[in-house]
């Protein structure tokens, strides 16, 4: 390695480092960040529980940091997302993650996230941004056109070192806790898995009308999508019910 690939290589690593610090400070007050040893980094940087109070959920989701700067990413607002309340963003420069990865995170079976950290190293004090893409469309085989392109869907999901989680924080409802807990019950879903949709599965429901039992609003397409394989397993478990043996 010459002295030229070797300062460069130092200088992407400290970068590296620096973001997925800048991440485990943001997200360590909603969730348990688990840190991949980089030689066993098979696409996923952290593995994340989260958490509702001081309760662990069991609700894991998986993370791939990329740290860089505004000299290489260029961030155009879109929108305010009707859906999660966070603001939306095209990022051009931002690169897709390969196939290879996706394959990976298709065989682990939870909500997978990428997440780019931004500096803008023209400050005195270098400021970082934070940005999220939803993966999980891409591994159920329901992606949209804006799913699949690289740049596009980006959500903002910090202001300075506050994590947004909740897009209105005195109601905790959208930000990033809503794709969350959509993209868990839509891949378990996907796979035949019947989860109580329910705010008492997990202690915390980003929704607006916390207290409505028809929680299916929120729900209704990709239960549309799965209805087979919830029927399948309805119906093997009504099966394999009916042939235990009469304890009585």
């Amino acid at each position: 390695m010459t002295d030229k690939d070797y300062k460069q290589y130092t200088k992407d690593a400290r970068k590296g480092i620096k973001g997925e610090a800048f991440f485990e400070s943001l997200i360590v007050e909603h969730a348990i960040p688990h840190r991949i040893a980089r030689h066993n980094d098979l696409g996923v940087d952290f593995l994340c529980e989260w958490i509702s109070g001081d309760r662990p959920t069991g609700l894991l989701f998986s993370v791939q940091i990329k740290t860089t700067t505004y000299s290489t990413i260029k961030t155009q607002f879109k929108e305010l997302s009707k859906l999660n309340g966070l603001n939306k963003y095209k990022l051009s420069g931002a690169q897709k993650v390969d196939d290879r990865t996706l394959n990976y995170w298709k065989g682990l079976g939870i909500p997978a996230f990428l997440f780019y950290i931004i500096e803008d190293s023209s400050k005195s004090i270098n400021d970082l941004e934070c940005f999220y893409k939803r993966y999980t469309p891409l591994l159920d085989g329901h992606s949209k056109p804006e799913d699949e392109s690289g740049t596009l869907a980006f959500y903002r999901v910090n202001e300075g070192a506050t994590f947004l989680a909740f897009s209105d924080s005195e109601q905790e409802i959208g930000g990033f806790a809503r794709d969350l807990i959509i993209d868990y019950f839509r891949l378990s879903y996907s796979k035949g898995h019947v989860i109580p949709l329910t705010p008492s599965k997990f202690g915390f429901w980003p929704f607006e009308n916390k207290h409505n039992s028809d929680s299916l609003i929120y729900f209704r397409d990709f239960l549309q999508w799965y209805k087979k394989a919830i029927k399948d397993t309805c119906e093997q478990t009504t099966a394999l019910l009916a042939n235990l043996p009469n304890q009585e």
